[in-house]
């Protein structure tokens, strides 16, 4: 029986994080120790959550730039409530609102009036970046409540609680796609959005609905942000929406849209958190991790591009 031919862009990036794994442990052996790993898996939570929704919307064959700038401002708005009095439950759904009604004005934007989606969100992202000055004051909000403390900083089993909550936005965004018609359409529209048009889907419906839970889940992730380090502050969540778009394409998502698989994000999300972990581990000055991030971008998105090509010349 002839063995399948092993198809590079589907395994590579598990084998790179494998090999990534191993040569960090022998050249820091503090990397595999149980204290350091949990420290890596909890880091590696609140990009995770925004990533889970950037696999929707770069799978529809757009970009969310805003989402950092949304995380931010979701536990900023949550913070100043609490500072206040409101209730924790009312805290985090007015956080959670806020990010649907910026995720509608942004799909609106994309959907109704051909707003390119990077130019639409960065500068949405450039007003909640505004509106989250506004509300901290340039100064930091700090929180406690125990609620928070078990969502941030608790673990169950071993394991901390914000990877379980990775771990559902995961499976809801898997969900959504393999399992409902919704999903269907998105990568329909990803694919090509004229066709789908054509074919009866409600192409700017679609967007719209992307862009609204891309923009709940990134609120979520500023929830959980807050929660771990018991502070709101203007910086919170700026540049995360650049880990969150490396993980996806990482994970094998098409940058052009049209395919991608959310289970895969979660090696991506690991493969970036890795990376940053063993960095801090190696004591790499942080001016050289921002050029390997950008490096390890324009690798994934190049080597995506060349397989397009490629396959189009078949």
């Amino acid at each position: 029986m002839r063995l399948k031919k092993i198809n590079l862009r589907d395994y590579g990036v598990i084998i790179g994080f494998v090999v990534l794994c191993v040569a960090i442990s022998i050249a820091s052996p503090t990397f595999l120790t149980s204290r350091n790993i949990l420290n890596l898996l909890r880091q590696s939570a609140v990009v995770g959550i925004l990533s889970a929704g950037m696999t929707l919307v770069i799978i529809s064959g757009n970009f969310d730039i805003s989402v950092g700038y949304i995380c931010g401002c979701a536990g900023a708005i949550m913070a100043k409530l609490m500072s206040i009095g409101v209730p924790i439950p009312a805290a985090i759904l007015a956080a959670l609102l806020a990010g649907a009604v910026i995720g509608v004005c942004s799909g609106v934007a994309v959907a109704k009036f051909g707003i390119p989606s990077m130019i639409a969100t960065l500068a949405t992202g450039q007003i909640i970046n505004g509106v989250l000055l506004l509300v901290t004051g340039g100064y930091p909000i700090s929180v406690s409540n125990r609620v928070l403390d078990f969502v941030g900083k608790e673990s169950v089993l071993g394991i901390p609680v914000p990877i379980y909550l990775f771990l559902i936005s995961i499976i809801l965004v898997n969900f959504i796609l393999k399992k409902l018609v919704t999903g269907r359409h998105i990568y329909s529209v990803g694919g090509n959005d004229e066709a789908s048009r054509l074919s009866g889907v409600s192409v700017n419906k679609i967007k719209i609905i992307v862009f609204v839970i891309s923009s709940m889940l990134a609120a979520f992730s500023g929830v959980v942000l807050t929660a771990r380090v018991g502070t709101a502050t203007a910086t919170a969540g700026v540049g995360y929406e650049l880990d969150a778009i490396a993980a996806v394409v990482i994970g094998g998502t098409n940058v052009a849209g049209g395919e991608g698989n959310a289970w895969k994000t979660i090696v991506g999300v690991l493969f970036m958190s890795v990376i940053a972990n063993s960095f801090n581990l190696l004591e790499v000055h942080v001016y050289f991790q921002f050029i390997f991030k950008g490096l390890i971008i324009l690798f994934a998105v190049g080597f995506d591009s060349y397989n397009r090509i490629k396959r189009g010349k078949n």
